[in-house]
């Protein structure tokens, strides 16, 4: 059986526009039913929340393992460390954070062992004052866990990590049934102007292809030589330091949250959700041959953050002659997300395409016309 299980949060249109032989089903519902996965089932998950009654139904121990490696970050970290030898983590509770010894020369990332859309993730550098940040964690995680369960996010559990330098990049993949990657999309992350608005553009075109694509197929072949999985996605961040591509996470079941796997379609042609199940391959050189010059982006648009959404609406037709080409607009409802739209875009320049992350959303926002 083929299973598309969704949990809390944004589902892509394109996961309703999957073929008749996918059996679509909510979290509720799954766990309400006599369903058993075994290892001749496909599933994918696009939200975090259905991991846990998803590991409670499998019976097939290489997958629950798979899972369990990749959204544990210290056992993840422990799994890359047969790839990555010379990388320093460390796991530590949360109360013995602030005696934790660290080389404070040094810079490091702290974040909880399972996490979700950046959850109290920290940077400790040799200005930072530990106990702060501690109380900070505290407070994220007391009011986060309110929502998910510990198989999402980590109540006490953290990982110190060496901070990884260099621009990110993510990859939407998948083991076929023959346990090979498959690679959906490669994008670059760039950091924006305003952290606030940390995850407002990813982006593709052939360059970016043809520097990582091999690199990449050869990272997830080795992996695979210690996870021994078929028929699994992945969605999967890396960073360039020092042009080693080193991972910052894998997400097991799923590919880019937020519509973010849809570019695939938007800018090659093809749904990557029944590329999945059906075991497609993309041929990249004839993808690419059509698309020499052209850069696709895939655009988050954030509420402003002077904004009061209750007096304030987003100005959409401003904010898409802003974009340029556009292949396809999302409206997302911004009194219920932190976020209003989700934006499909091509351009000719990536210079051009990255003027975005200076966007100023504060400038897209209108007051309410009374009696609206």
């Amino acid at each position: 059986m083929n299973y598309i299980i969704t949990g809390k949060g944004y589902i892509s249109e394109l996961i309703k526009q999957t073929d008749a032989d996918i059996s679509i089903i909510s979290e509720e519902d799954f766990r309400s039913s006599n369903f058993i996965l075994d290892n001749n089932d496909k599933v994918y998950a696009p939200t975090e929340s259905a991991l846990e009654i998803i590991l409670e139904k499998s019976e097939d121990i290489a997958f629950i393992n798979a899972v369990n490696m990749l959204k544990d970050k210290y056992k993840f970290r422990k799994l890359m460390n047969n790839m990555y030898k010379n990388f320093y983590f460390k796991k530590v509770n949360l109360d013995d954070l602030e005696s934790t010894p660290l080389d404070r020369s040094k810079k490091y990332i702290v974040k909880p062992v399972k996490g979700f859309f950046g959850t109290a993730v920290k940077e400790l550098t040799d200005k930072t004052d530990i106990s702060i940040i501690t109380e900070e964690i505290r407070n994220e995680l007391e009011e986060n866990t309110k929502y998910f369960s510990e198989s999402v996010l980590s109540k006490n559990e953290l990982i110190i990590e060496q901070f990884i330098e260099g621009e990110e990049y993510a990859v939407d993949m998948y083991y076929n049934e023959f346990g090979e990657p498959e690679i959906l999309n490669i994008y670059h992350h760039p950091i924006p102007d305003r952290v606030e608005y940390f995850h407002i553009l990813y982006y593709t075109n052939k360059d970016i292809f043809a520097k990582f694509y091999d690199r990449l197929k050869t990272i997830f072949v080795e992996l695979n030589q210690y996870l021994n999985i078929i028929n699994f996605p992945i969605h999967a961040e890396f960073k360039l330091e020092n042009e080693q591509l080193i991972p910052i996470e894998m997400n097991p079941l799923r590919y880019g949250g937020f519509g973010l796997a849809d570019l695939a379609y938007h800018a090659f042609g093809f749904n990557p959700f029944n590329a999945f199940f059906s075991n497609f391959k993309p041929n990249w050189q004839k993808i690419w041959d059509k698309r020499n010059e052209q850069h696709f982006g895939w655009v988050l648009g954030y509420n402003g953050t002077d904004i009061d959404v209750e007096t304030h609406t987003p100005n959409d037709e401003a904010y898409l002659h802003y974009l340029g080409e556009t292949l396809h607009y999302v409206k997302i409802d911004h009194k219920e997300n932190p976020v209003f739209s989700i934006a499909y875009v091509k351009d000719n320049s990536s210079k051009s395409l990255q003027r975005i992350l200076a966007t100023e959303f504060n400038d897209f926002f209108v007051p309410v016309k009374k009696g609206a």
